[in-house]
């Protein structure tokens, strides 16, 4: 069941009646089941000549009330993705999790197979992705309970490859209604654990626009879960 409705041009966006793609979602994030944070993940398209054209993903979240000054988070990423094969162009984080800070930007060059990491050049076969694109990458794909999909993914220097799983249908309750949803689960094809930040876990409404009602992100000190709270 859903209780919230999501204008009919967005659907006309996702699945391909125009060439844009813009939307914002809104999250209040939980930390221990305790509300903690406001998140928003922002997509827009931008045309480059012909039928080029670039995504831009903007993940922001910030603490508020006494938790900003309990245990302060103020986390951008702005991300630019190819809008045909859905790998990184760029990406540019600025964190700050309580103590932790974190400022770098990568350029990516997939026809010389490098990257360029802060002061680092780095060589990688092509392609990979970047874990917060994948979110909206997903929404793309055909989501069944039991699907598998295997994608590369960078975070900072490291390459890793993933293998997404996707469980049976679920009932979720967030702030913007109820929704029967599936969730998608990372795992490391290696076998090995997850290691500091960077596991997102995903739960996406079983409805034709594949909503991520929630979404759970590793962080150094803990996870923090986002719960869809309107549709922009």
């Amino acid at each position: 069941m859903r209780e919230i409705s999501i204008p009919l041009l967005f659907y006309c966006v996702l699945f391909g009646q125009t060439d844009r793609w813009t939307e914002s979602l809104n999250y209040h994030a939980y930390f221990s089941g305790i509300h903690v944070a406001e998140a928003e993940l922002k997509i827009s398209e931008q045309q480059i000549g012909g039928k080029s054209s670039i995504i831009h993903i903007l993940y922001q979240a910030k603490t508020i009330s006494v938790t900003d000054y309990i245990f302060p988070i103020n986390d951008k990423i702005n991300i630019e993705v190819d809008s045909k094969t859905w790998t990184p162009i760029s990406v540019k984080k600025v964190v700050r999790e309580g103590k932790y800070k974190h400022d770098s930007f990568t350029q990516f060059l997939p026809e010389e197979n490098i990257f360029i990491y802060k002061k680092d050049t780095i060589s990688y076969a092509h392609p990979v992705h970047d874990p917060y694109s994948l979110i909206y990458l997903f929404r793309k794909k055909t989501l069944s309970p039991g699907n598998k999909f295997q994608l590369n993914t960078i975070d900072g220097r490291k390459i890793t490859q993933l293998q997404f799983d996707v469980s049976s249908i679920e009932t979720i309750r967030v702030p913007a209604g109820e929704f029967d949803a599936l969730k998608v689960t990372p795992k490391r094809t290696d076998g090995k654990p997850f290691k500091n930040a960077g596991q997102l876990t995903i739960w996406y409404s079983t409805e034709i626009d594949k909503l991520p009602v929630k979404i759970s992100i590793k962080l150094k000190f803990g996870s923090l879960n986002l719960e869809l709270a309107n549709v922009d």
